[in-house]
């Protein structure tokens, strides 16, 4: 038995060999982020992802990062979750574009076409 287990056996009172599929990913460490994607995946299938053969370990690392990041979207706002903050940083992004393009123009009007990068 490990002496330090991983935080999903902690919250899922379960004895943690440290080879268990969440130790990789769910350090005791961090016992948040298990909370928190287990309110709202659920362990089982957090389980069923990580156990998928055909993920390489750094797939499953991206899997774990991102069900944390929509855990935390979908704790936050329970309607729109994720979405919400993906139509935020679209808006963001658009403005940026839309000041890169008025900048170039400005550049166009004071020292011609041919200094525009």
């Amino acid at each position: 038995m490990a002496s330090n287990p991983c935080s999903a056996c902690k919250v899922l009172k379960s004895v943690c060999t440290g080879e268990c599929v969440f130790s990789p990913y769910f350090p005791s460490t961090e016992p948040e982020i298990f909370d928190r994607v287990h309110r709202i995946f659920g362990a089982e299938n957090v389980y069923k992802i990580l156990s998928n053969e055909t993920f390489s370990p750094l797939q499953r690392e991206h899997a774990v990062k991102a069900l944390s990041y929509e855990a935390e979207a979908r704790i936050r706002d329970p309607v729109t979750g994720y979405y919400d903050m993906s139509l935020a940083y679209e808006k963001i992004l658009n403005n940026l574009k839309e000041q890169i393009v008025s900048a170039k123009n400005e550049i166009v009007a004071t020292m011609g076409p041919d200094k525009v990068p």
